[in-house]
Protein backbone atom coordinates (compact mmCIF):
# COMPACT_ATOMS: atom_id res chain seq x y z
CA UNK A 1 0.00 0.00 0.00
CA UNK A 2 2.89 2.39 0.74
CA UNK A 3 4.33 1.94 -2.75
CA UNK A 4 0.97 2.77 -4.35
CA UNK A 5 0.63 6.02 -2.37
CA UNK A 6 4.21 6.96 -3.22
CA UNK A 7 3.51 6.33 -6.91
CA UNK A 8 0.27 8.36 -6.81
CA UNK A 9 2.07 11.27 -5.13
CA UNK A 10 4.84 11.14 -7.75
CA UNK A 11 2.28 11.09 -10.58
CA UNK A 12 0.47 14.10 -9.10
CA UNK A 13 3.78 15.97 -8.78
CA UNK A 14 4.68 15.08 -12.38
CA UNK A 15 1.32 16.39 -13.64
CA UNK A 16 1.77 19.59 -11.62
CA UNK A 17 5.30 20.05 -13.04
CA UNK A 18 3.98 19.61 -16.59
CA UNK A 19 1.17 22.12 -15.98
CA UNK A 20 3.68 24.66 -14.62
CA UNK A 21 5.90 24.24 -17.70
CA UNK A 22 2.92 24.61 -20.07
CA UNK A 23 1.84 27.73 -18.20
CA UNK A 24 5.32 29.23 -18.54
CA UNK A 25 5.73 28.32 -22.22
CA UNK A 26 2.29 29.60 -23.26
CA UNK A 27 2.49 32.54 -20.84
CA UNK A 28 -0.86 31.62 -19.28
CA UNK A 29 -1.80 32.59 -15.73
CA UNK A 30 -0.52 29.91 -13.37
CA UNK A 31 -3.52 30.18 -11.04
CA UNK A 32 -5.85 29.13 -13.87
CA UNK A 33 -3.70 26.26 -15.17
CA UNK A 34 -2.87 24.91 -11.70
CA UNK A 35 -6.39 25.59 -10.34
CA UNK A 36 -5.11 27.43 -7.27
CA UNK A 37 -6.42 30.62 -5.67
CA UNK A 38 -4.94 34.02 -6.45
CA UNK A 39 -4.72 36.30 -3.42
CA UNK A 40 -4.17 40.05 -3.69
CA UNK A 41 -3.61 42.09 -0.52
CA UNK A 42 -3.96 45.81 -0.12
CA UNK A 43 -2.11 46.28 3.14
CA UNK A 44 -3.93 44.39 5.86
CA UNK A 45 -7.28 46.03 5.07
CA UNK A 46 -8.45 44.33 1.85
CA UNK A 47 -7.98 40.82 0.47
CA UNK A 48 -9.13 39.71 -2.97
CA UNK A 49 -9.45 35.95 -3.55
CA UNK A 50 -9.91 34.68 -7.09
CA UNK A 51 -10.57 31.08 -8.11
CA UNK A 52 -12.44 30.00 -4.98
CA UNK A 53 -15.18 27.39 -4.50
CA UNK A 54 -17.27 28.68 -1.60
CA UNK A 55 -17.55 30.19 1.85
CA UNK A 56 -17.41 27.71 4.74
CA UNK A 57 -17.68 30.07 7.72
CA UNK A 58 -18.32 33.79 8.07
CA UNK A 59 -18.17 36.10 11.09
CA UNK A 60 -16.62 39.49 11.88
CA UNK A 61 -13.54 37.70 13.33
CA UNK A 62 -13.17 34.61 11.10
CA UNK A 63 -13.84 33.78 7.45
CA UNK A 64 -13.07 30.37 5.98
CA UNK A 65 -13.04 30.04 2.19
CA UNK A 66 -12.80 26.76 0.28
CA UNK A 67 -10.61 26.46 -2.84
CA UNK A 68 -9.67 23.51 -5.02
CA UNK A 69 -6.28 23.17 -3.36
CA UNK A 70 -6.70 24.41 0.25
CA UNK A 71 -9.05 25.96 2.70
CA UNK A 72 -8.16 29.56 3.56
CA UNK A 73 -8.68 30.73 7.14
CA UNK A 74 -8.73 34.52 7.47
CA UNK A 75 -8.79 36.01 10.97
CA UNK A 76 -8.99 39.58 12.16
CA UNK A 77 -11.39 42.25 13.41
CA UNK A 78 -14.41 43.84 11.72
CA UNK A 79 -14.15 41.41 8.81
CA UNK A 80 -16.80 41.65 6.14
CA UNK A 81 -17.33 40.40 2.64
CA UNK A 82 -17.31 43.59 0.62
CA UNK A 83 -17.87 41.97 -2.79
CA UNK A 84 -18.72 38.47 -3.88
CA UNK A 85 -19.06 37.23 -7.45
CA UNK A 86 -18.63 33.85 -9.13
CA UNK A 87 -14.97 34.72 -9.79
CA UNK A 88 -13.87 36.77 -6.77
CA UNK A 89 -14.42 37.54 -3.09
CA UNK A 90 -13.17 40.78 -1.57
CA UNK A 91 -12.78 40.76 2.21
CA UNK A 92 -12.38 44.03 4.09
CA UNK A 93 -11.47 44.71 7.71
CA UNK A 94 -8.41 44.45 9.89
CA UNK A 95 -6.84 41.23 8.61
CA UNK A 96 -4.48 39.60 11.12
CA UNK A 97 -3.70 36.20 9.58
CA UNK A 98 -4.30 34.12 6.50
CA UNK A 99 -3.69 30.39 6.84
CA UNK A 100 -3.63 27.69 4.17
CA UNK A 101 -5.18 24.52 5.61
CA UNK A 102 -4.75 21.26 3.66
Amino acid sequence: MGKKNTRNNKEKKDVKDIKEKVSDILELPREIILDVPKLIFIGNKDLSIENYKGIIEYSDKLIRVNTNSHMLKITGQKLEIKTITAEEIIIAGEISTVEFIA
